[in-house]
């Protein structure tokens, strides 16, 4: 039966994509990024401004993932930016996108789960840092703490390198929360926070709920967090799922929560 469950997810995913090839990329915003603000440059790639100290997590700039078309324009163009740190919360292809870190600069220091301390080297990143779930690293500028994310974070569902990160970010005062990718779970109550980043797409079929969580799921999380804000994202980017962007944006502006922040691709909220 999983067979062929499997067969009509994946038909039905294909003929999505390739559909996407005779469409025209969405164009997108390109506003500034200011001082203590945040940018959702797509999917899970945010770019966080804390005090001119610029942290970018997940960088995934490029215009395809395997057959997966990227269905909107790049606000900007990262590389040419030159960031302080950078996040990666594990290894699927939409998180850690190899091509696009080979074009970035390289004397960003980079935080990894566990498997990517070696690969990060090898693409020329020369100070890379390893946080295992619970662990922080602290710098003069600032504070990054790895979280437990309910997440098979295994690059093709291979090997035994399965941890996702979560991370909470402080500097002066301010705490910014990047779940990365997460299932449902309980480990974020109480979580104090600005403000939560938190996934809302990739839940269709409802077989995916074992490693993603449906937009209500998301703000029920946040719910539990002490947190100011709540910005979506994980989603409007890539088609690698069967759930509308239209739906999980309907059902977020359906909660009717103005601590709810539902910005556009290359759209900068102010903190």
């Amino acid at each position: 039966m999983n067979f062929f469950k499997n067969i009509v997810f994946l038909s039905h995913l294909t003929f999505n994509n390739i559909r996407e090839y005779f469409n025209s990329r969405e164009e997108v915003l390109s506003e500034p990024i200011s001082t203590d603000s945040i940018n959702w440059y797509g999917h899970a790639t945010t770019i966080i401004n804390l005090s001119e100290i610029l942290i970018l997590t997940d960088p995934v700039s490029s215009n395809k993932l395997g057959f997966f078309k990227r269905v909107v324009e790049k606000p900007f163009k990262l590389e040419d930016m030159k960031f302080d740190y950078i996040l990666l919360s594990h290894g699927h292809m939409d998180h850690t996108d190899f091509p696009t870190l080979m074009r970035l600069d390289k004397n960003a220091t980079i935080i990894v789960p566990k498997g990517y301390k070696k690969l990060m080297h090898l693409l020329g990143f020369k100070k890379v840092i390893m946080l295992r779930h619970n662990e922080t690293y602290e710098d003069n500028n600032i504070k990054i703490k790895s979280l437990k994310a309910e997440h098979d974070g295994r690059r093709f569902y291979i090997g035994i390198d399965n941890e996702s990160n979560s991370y909470l970010i402080e500097r002066n005062n301010k705490k910014i929360f990047f779940a990365g990718d997460t299932a449902y779970t309980e480990s974020f109550k109480d979580i104090e926070c600005d403000v939560a980043l938190m996934p809302v797409g990739c839940y269709k079929p409802d077989r995916f709920s074992y490693m993603h969580c449906t937009p209500e799921q998301s703000y029920k999380m946040f719910k539990m967090m002490k947190s100011s804000a709540m910005i979506p994202i994980h989603y409007k980017t890539f088609k690698i799922s069967l759930e509308d962007f239209n739906e999980t944006h309907n059902t977020l502006v359906n909660f009717n929560d103005d601590s709810l922040k539902i910005i556009n691709i290359g759209q900068t909220y102010k903190l």
